[in-house]
């Protein structure tokens, strides 16, 4: 509702000569979301997240074909390095099944498909317009699932579900801004932040502790994330 009624406000057409490249990003964003929900019911909070989060290389890779924006050349071993921390955690956290990794990583390949979109949406779409679409796709796209598993809210859950609901708005908007003001390997890796918000929330919350073997393949990726987005500042 907030973004229709910025959309209006603004007199913005919502189906224009741009509409299949804005469905296309609502429909990537649609799928990323709905494959990182399951995954945070099915893994430690933190590792979920940490998966999710290798969307930044995602996004980076996906560029050089999508936008032609290439990353430095000193980049590519801190994204293998984050790639073989993602492998780790996989591999000896016993929590962490092969099926649900898969998902993970084809979530956070879906969020990479989705930030470029954004980048080819630059200047010419308005970024009230963009977040608008992803819940005009995402609704829809999961109606035929409610029926199934619906699960009537508490009030305490109805106010945690709308906390949500506004919260995402606002980091949907400087999200989106974000990419549409600079490039995608400048701005993505700011997003691994996340990881280690999760880590905490993980352990207060849930009771939540991460294996030795996951937190080397945590900090990896941390390394990674902190020498590629480093390297993505300077000329190749």
């Amino acid at each position: 509702m907030m973004s229709f009624y910025s959309v209006k406000k603004l007199g913005l057409k919502i189906f224009n000569k741009h509409s299949p490249l804005l469905f296309a990003r609502g429909l990537s964003g649609a799928l990323a979301l709905s494959l990182y929900f399951y995954t945070i019911q099915h893994m430690p909070l933190a590792t979920a997240v940490t998966i999710l989060y290798l969307a930044p290389i995602f996004t980076v890779i996906l560029a050089i074909f999508l936008v032609k924006e290439f990353p430095n050349k000193y980049q590519w071993p801190f994204f293998i390095l984050s790639f073989i921390g993602a492998a780790i955690m996989q591999n000896f956290d016993p929590r962490v099944s092969l099926l649900h990794f898969s998902m993970g990583l084809t979530a956070a390949f879906f969020a990479g498909l989705a930030y470029n979109y954004i980048r080819l949406l630059k200047g010419k779409a308005h970024h009230s317009l963009i977040i608008l679409y992803f819940p005009m796709v995402t609704i829809p796209f999961c109606l035929p699932f409610l029926k199934k598993l619906w699960v009537t809210p508490s009030l305490l859950e109805l106010l945690l579900l709308l906390s949500i609901g506004a919260f995402t708005q606002i980091a949907q908007i400087f999200m989106t801004k974000a990419y549409m003001l600079e490039s995608a390997a400048k701005i993505s890796h700011f997003n691994y932040l996340t990881c280690f918000n999760a880590f905490i929330m993980g352990i207060i919350f849930f009771g939540e502790h991460l294996t030795v073997s996951s937190l080397i393949g945590l900090l990896l990726i941390f390394v990674g994330i902190i020498f590629s987005s480093k390297f993505s500042h300077k000329e190749s």
